[in-house]
Formats: structure tokens, C-alpha cells, sequence
């Protein structure tokens, strides 16, 4: 995400950046499912499949954050998505996840809490500060830019294939622990719901649409598994069906993606 987000900051303008953020309408509609619609359609598909109360907190604690960077390498992964609206898009989300994710949580689980600051930190590292860094080598070494930004994509993509390679590493027991529940079909089922609810946002606009589709599918899981950690003191009842609904809201998003690219 570090080398993606710099190297977007390399594309694109603070005025291209910016730009997205004019579509009031079109904004609104975004936050509306993302951060208002999209935790009660989490809290309902759950109930269709017979989970047990805890797995079925355990998936909605990582769903209930909007805006996950993952998307910016999503969106590249699909082509004609808007990377630009997406970074603006993307910062918005996490900015309302400040307010909005606790009362989430406080719903889900009595008594949960989250520190902002570990939204909004998370928000200045993964996003803002490499992508200051990348409106600074933009600026001050144009020169290299085209040359730069090729390296830093093809880092990204490198680091994208470890990351998904170690993720099923570190969560194989959970993920087949979890086999025979309905725990991922509930996850593939809630993330694909999103897809088509974030396209149908803007659906008169393909790009839009695309992007939008990007973004609402994927998730802010690691706020959830925070909430899990501090809270129910990383139970297993909680904890595994939520690292496997994380991983999974990680990969089906870049398959769809990546289907979409080669369209």
C-alpha cells in the first residue's frame, strides 16, 4: 500500500485528487452505503446462515469499517476504474469511520470501544503520508517520475503477491477450522453484495461505477479485529471466523477486480 499510494501521488494532482470530492451527490450516496448501509447488510446476511452468535459478531466486528486502502490496488487491478476518486473517496471514509465505527462496534458488542486515533493513524500512514511523498518526488524530481512510479507499481505488485501468499500462511488453521461452516460462504456472499450495491451507486457511469464497486467491497477488517482483541480478549469463538471474513473480504475483491481488468 506504501509504494502503491506513493506512487499514485506520482500520477495524479492535489487538483486531480480533489476533483472527486466536487460530486456532492455521488459522495453522499458513497458514505451513505458504505458507512450507514453496509454494517446493517453485514447484521443481515449473517442472519441468513445459521452462525452461531459469536461467528456471526466475529464477521460483522470487520465489516463494520468502510474504506480500506486495499481498494486503491483493487481499482488499479480493474483498469478503468478512477484511482483518483478513489484515493479522495477513500480518505473521506476513514475521516466518518472516526465517528461512525464506534457506534458500530457499541451495537455489535456492549461495552466496545475503539480509539479514534488508531483510525486516523492508520489513515495518515497508509494514505496521506505516501501520498505527500508522492506529490513531492512529483514535484521536486519530475525527471525520474515515469521511471519511479514504474518501479514503486511493480514493488506493489510484488508485495501484493507475498502478502496474499503469507496471509494464507498465517491463517491456514483458521481458515480450515472454519471448513464445512457457513462462515465463508457468508463472507463471499456479504462481499459480493457489496460489489453490486457499491456498482449500482453509479451505475449510469461505468467508471464510476467500477470504482465504487471497488470501494465498497473492501473493507476496513483490521478495525474489527482490534475491537476483538481489546474487547473479547481475542476469543477464539470471535476471533477466527473474523480473521477468515478479513482475509477473504482481501482476496475476493482482487479476483473480482482482476476479472474486471480483463474486460
Amino acid at each position: 500500500l506504501l509504494t502503491l499510494v506513493t506512487s499514485l501521488g506520482m500520477t495524479f494532482s492535489v487538483k486531480q485528487i480533489l476533483e472527486p470530492v466536487r460530486r456532492v451527490w455521488l459522495l453522499a450516496g458513497v458514505v451513505v452505503l458504505n458507512s450507514g448501509l453496509a454494517p446493517l447488510v453485514a447484521i443481515g446476511i449473517c442472519h441468513l446462515f445459521p452462525l452461531t452468535a459469536q461467528a456471526r459478531a466475529g464477521v460483522e466486528l470487520v465489516m463494520i469499517a468502510a474504506g480500506g486502502p486495499a481498494c486503491l490496488k483493487s481499482c488499479e487491478l480493474a483498469k478503468r476504474a478512477d484511482v483518483a476518486m478513489a484515493v479522495a473517496f477513500t480518505v473521506v471514509l476513514q475521516l466518518v469511520n472516526i465517528v461512525v465505527v464506534p457506534l458500530w462496534a457499541k451495537g455489535i458488542i456492549t461495552g466496545a470501544t475503539v480509539n479514534p486515533w488508531s483510525i486516523a493513524g492508520d489513515l495518515l500512514l497508509l494514505v496521506l503520508a505516501p501520498l505527500v511523498a508522492g506529490f513531492f518526488l512529483r514535484g521536486r524530481y519530475p525527471e525520474h517520475r515515469l521511471e519511479w512510479k514504474a518501479g514503486l507499481e511493480k514493488t506493489s505488485n510484488i508485495a501484493l503477491y507475498i502478502a496474499i501468499a503469507a496471509g494464507v500462511a498465517v491463517n491456514w488453521k483458521s481458515i480450515v477450522s472454519v471448513l464445512g461452516s457457513w462462515v465463508i460462504l457468508a463472507s463471499v456472499v456479504l462481499i459480493v453484495v457489496y460489489a453490486v450495491l457499491g456498482w449500482a451507486v453509479a451505475f449510469r457511469n461505468q467508471q464510476s461505477a467500477i470504482t465504487i464497486s471497488n470501494i465498497t467491497a473492501m473493507r476496513f477488517t483490521p478495525i474489527g479485529l482490534l475491537v476483538i482483541s481489546t474487547v473479547l480478549h481475542n476469543q477464539g469463538a470471535y476471533l477466527t471466523p473474523a480473521l477468515v471474513a478479513g482475509f477473504i473480504d482481501t482476496v475476493v475483491p482482487f479476483v473480482i477486480a482482476a476479472e474486471i481488468g480483463r474486460f
